[in-house]
């Protein structure tokens, strides 16, 4: 048979294969899952909510209702937690305007009253895409009605995106000790622009790269060695910037334990194959790295 345009690949795949391995992964995990939702129950939450599930994140939730500790549970809680668990990103946000005076500039010229800034913020916000929460403090938007929408990581005022879609999210996300979930070949490779949450993420106030201070001098080589080892810039950016602090119950705004960051950085090196004596050549000799307050060095946490 002779192809009309062989440049052409024609690529299948299945959202229900990746939702049954990616549920299997998870109670392997010891998280507890509950039996997937069913048509009614998806009917009776979106017409609840007034927004509906993107596809690929419904594809999960009908597979497996993950319950545990941070999981919304959309089939028992009552109405009213769920309410506050997905308006908490508005909330949050509202919070930072009418008392630490959040206003990106692209917002416009901000108002002197804070309550014409907060009625105008809503009204932003009211416009918004819906935030459908995933885990925690990390959520979904609606809209466009597709799969493939990427994830953000959202707490009072720092908003950032933290994965292309749902597979890169839960590729990144870490449960216990579990193991790392490889991301299907499907998944997204750059993100889609979503309106508003992409623009708010862009010019968040608390941004900052994850090696601010005295570590920033290891880790700036450690991104050189990287890029000549042949990985990709965005390869790079995404393992080099720590933007949803999963590891952590705290707000990403604090100042995290440096010697901690890099324990972080070795063992997803680790998790993806490297070597010790690998990951020690990257981040360097302890006389490369040692911290001038008598911290603890690259070499001594790998």
């Amino acid at each position: 048979m002779t192809l009309s345009n062989p440049n052409l690949l024609r690529v299948c795949f299945s959202y229900a294969a990746y939702a049954k391995n990616l549920i299997n992964h998870l109670h392997s995990s010891n998280i507890p899952v509950e039996p997937g939702l069913s048509d009614e129950e998806f009917s009776a939450v979106e017409s609840s909510f007034n927004f509906k599930f993107p596809p690929d994140l419904r594809s999960i939730l009908q597979e497996g209702l993950p319950v545990g500790p941070g999981f919304p549970n959309w089939r028992c809680s009552s109405k009213q937690q769920l309410d506050i668990l997905t308006n908490l990103p508005i909330l949050g946000i509202c919070k930072e305007v009418s008392r630490n005076g959040l206003w990106p500039d692209y917002w416009g010229e901000k108002p002197n009253d804070i309550d014409r800034a907060l009625k105008l913020a809503k009204g932003l916000l009211k416009k918004a895409p819906v935030l459908v929460p995933i885990y925690r403090h990390f959520y979904m938007p609606t809209t466009p009605f597709m799969a493939g929408n990427p994830v953000f990581y959202v707490h009072g005022k720092v908003v950032r995106m933290w994965s292309f879609d749902i597979a890169r999210f839960f590729q990144r996300l870490e449960f216990g000790s579990s193991s790392l979930f490889a991301s299907p070949v499907w998944a997204a490779k750059e993100a889609r622009a979503i309106e508003f949450w992409m623009e708010l993420a862009g010019n968040s106030a608390a941004r900052r790269s994850w090696w601010c201070g005295d570590l920033g001098g290891c880790l700036e080589e450690v991104c050189w060695r990287l890029r000549d080892g042949g990985w990709k810039e965005e390869d790079v950016r995404e393992m080099m910037m720590m933007d949803g602090c999963d590891e952590f119950d705290h707000d990403c705004g604090e100042s995290l334990d440096m010697g901690w960051r890099v324990r972080i950085l070795s063992g997803r090196l680790l998790r993806a194959g490297w070597s010790t004596e690998d990951v020690v050549e990257l981040l360097g000799s302890p006389e490369d790295c040692n911290l001038d307050d008598g911290g603890e060095s690259c070499f001594d946490i790998c």
